[in-house]
């Protein structure tokens, strides 16, 4: 018969009791007070050591547990905890690396699901770039009548063509740089630049379209132009553009866009503001995730693909930077990136 740790340890402390009352029954029975306190202390002091030594067998291996169990939280799955512990315990942590184990087994599913994913759309936007630049070249040697005189309703017709087919190539380009961000591939070409220089093209590259939605942009500058920064020009105007893209989207006609920058010694801050619709606050958690549009964007503007953000944010971080934003529902919203001036 197996006797568990508990039961061992009842008894040894039954019989220290009991050998103490013996030596303190013949003590008095003899009048010898002095063994009598020798032995009481001695019993004691083994009940204090017995104590520690079972004390530190069960509270040491609970810590070990609980750093274990902190690392999990922090999604290491790879740790396992020691079973080296009494009886109790060690089933305790043998169930616990159970639990961890198919964990891993459900993260490496995931991560196995995610990489499929991510080469299906990488497969499938490779397949539509060509097609699209096709019907783009043949797009514009309409629209520039090398063809033959447009009538205004073939021209409008023509137009809304040319957008839709501008649309669709902004998507598979973001679903190409979706994918190589996942997979390592987005390299950056960075060389000195002024970033109001940058602005300032936008701007006036978003005139037209900001007046066919009556929404006026305005762009406010420092007096004086920060110092340069080290930048991919073109990916940093990909995120501008993307949070500008977004601004115009949701702004009511008559509302206002207000691209904004200012910078102090430590770094450089551009704004995007609008008067929109704003994010529900229950859904701003989720503003950055890949794919996510927030449910009264879907409701207003049912195409998009929730790739802008996530793509904008990248991009910044991979500069060093930080983006952020506040919004309130009905009133507005306000995206701001920070980049430090090294």
């Amino acid at each position: 018969m197996r006797l568990s740790i508990n039961t061992i340890v009842g008894i040894i402390v039954l019989l220290l009791v009991l050998a103490g009352f013996l030596a303190v029954f013949f003590a008095v029975e003899k009048e010898q007070t002095v063994p009598l306190l020798m032995v009481a202390i001695a019993n004691v002091e083994a009940v204090i050591l017995l104590v520690f030594l079972i004390t530190r067998g069960v509270l040491q291996p609970l810590k070990d547990y609980r750093k274990v169990i902190h690392k999990v939280g922090e999604g290491d799955f790879t740790v396992r905890m020691k079973l080296g512990a009494p009886k109790e315990i060690r089933e305790f942590g043998q169930g616990l690396n159970d639990m961890i184990e198919r964990l891993e087994h459900a993260q490496e599913r995931e991560k196995q699901i995610e990489r499929l994913k991510t080469e299906f759309v990488s497969l499938v936007a490779h397949q539509l770039r060509a097609p699209l630049s096709d019907i783009k070249w043949a797009l514009d040697v309409l629209k520039d009548e090398d063809m033959g005189k447009l009538s205004a309703q073939q021209r409008s017709v023509l137009e809304k063509t040319v957008l839709s087919n501008e649309r669709m190539i902004r998507l598979v380009n973001d679903l190409l740089n979706v994918t190589r961000i996942e997979e390592g591939r987005y390299l950056f070409h960075r060389e000195l630049s002024q970033i109001t220089d940058l602005l300032l093209v936008m701007v006036e590259a978003y005139k037209p379209a900001a007046a066919r939605k009556k929404v006026e942009v305005v762009l406010e500058l420092p007096q004086n132009p920060p110092p340069l920064l080290l930048l991919d020009k073109e990916k940093m105007e990909l995120a501008i553009q993307n949070l500008v893209d977004n601004a115009l989207k949701y702004s009511p006609a008559g509302g206002r866009v207000t691209i904004s920058l200012v910078y102090d010694t430590k770094g450089v801050e551009v704004k995007v503001r609008d008067q929109g619709m704003g994010i529900p606050e229950s859904e701003q958690k989720r503003v950055f995730e890949k794919f996510f549009r927030a449910s009264n964007a879907r409701a207003k503007e049912p195409e998009g693909t929730g790739l802008g953000l996530y793509l904008a944010k990248n991009i910044v971080e991979a500069h060093g930077g930080t983006m952020s934003f506040v919004s309130k529902e009905n009133e507005g919203t306000t995206f701001s990136f920070k980049l430090q001036i090294k």
